[in-house]
C-alpha cells in the first residue's frame, strides 16, 4: 500500500511539535553522551584496589572478554546514536507519542548497559546476556516503529521522498534483528554470544536485497 500522509496539522500543533523535537534532540543526545562515558568507566582500571597489575598488557590480557564486550557495546550504542540523529535530521516536528517512544528507547539502552555491568561482575552470566539481547532488540525495534509512526503521521521533512524514508527504515533493522538472533547463544556462553553479533552483516545484506526487490517491483509495504 502506498503511504498517504494525514491532513496537515494546525499551526499550533506544528509549533508545539517543533519545540518538542528540539527538546528531544538535546535530551537524547546528552543521554547518549553519558552512556558512552559510562561504557569507558567499565574498562579495567589499574588503580582498582582489587587488581594487582603492574603493566597495561597484563591488565588487558587478563580481561580480554570483558574488553571485547565493552567494545561491542560501544559500537552498538554508537550505531544507535547515528541512527537516532539520522531520523531526527529528517523530521520537521515531533509529537507526544513520538517523543515518548524515543525516551522509552533510551531507557531500553540504559537497562542494556546495566546488564553489561551485571554481566562483567558475574562473568558471563546467562541471564545477563539474555537481558542484553532483549533490551538491545527492544531499543532497535522501537526505533523502527517510531520511524514508521513519524512517516505515517507527517512528521518527516518534505525534502525526502518515500524511497529515502524506506531506506532509513531498512537501515534501522539489522541491529535489533541481530540482537534478537543472539538470544539463544547466551546459553552457550559469552564467547558464542558475542560472535553471534556478527550476524549484523548478513542481516544487513539480506535487508538490502529485500529493499532492492521492492524497488524493482515498484512495491512499497508500509503500516497503516
Amino acid at each position: 500500500m502506498i503511504l498517504k500522509k494525514k491532513t496537515p496539522p494546525t499551526k499550533a500543533e506544528v509549533e508545539r511539535g517543533v519545540g518538542l523535537l528540539n527538546s528531544i534532540r538535546v535530551v537524547i543526545n546528552v543521554l547518549y553522551a553519558l552512556m558512552i562515558f559510562q561504557i569507558f568507566l567499565m574498562l579495567p582500571r589499574p588503580d582498582d584496589p582489587e587488581l594487582a597489575y603492574h603493566t597495561l598488557s597484563q591488565i588487558y590480557s587478563e580481561n580480554v572478554m570483558q574488553i571485547v564486550m565493552i567494545i561491542v557495546g560501544l559500537i552498538l550504542i554508537l550505531m544507535y546514536w547515528i541512527q537516532f540523529n539520522t531520523q531526527l535530521g529528517n523530521l520537521v516536528r515531533s509529537s507526544p507519542l513520538h517523543a515518548t517512544l524515543a525516551v522509552v528507547q533510551m531507557i531500553c539502552l540504559m537497562i542494556y548497559l546495566y546488564f553489561v555491568r551485571f554481566d562483567m561482575e558475574y562473568d558471563g552470566m546467562k541471564l545477563a546476556l539474555q537481558m542484553e539481547s532483549i533490551f538491545l532488540a527492544a531499543a532497535g525495534f522501537i526505533a523502527a516503529f517510531n520511524w514508521r509512526y513519524a512517516r505515517n503521521n507527517g512528521l518527516t521533512s518534505d525534502q525526502i521522498d518515500d524511497n529515502e524514508e524506506l531506506n532509513i527504515f531498512y537501515k534501522i533493522l539489522p541491529e535489533p534483528m541481530a540482537s534478537l538472533f543472539t538470544l539463544p547463544f547466551a546459553a552457550l556462553g559469552p564467547n558464542y554470544w558475542t560472535l553471534a553479533f556478527l550476524s549484523i552483516i548478513p542481516f544487513g545484506f539480506i535487508l538490502k536485497l529485500v529493499r532492492k526487490k521492492y524497488e524493482n517491483n515498484g512495491v512499497e509495504k508500509t503500516d497503516d
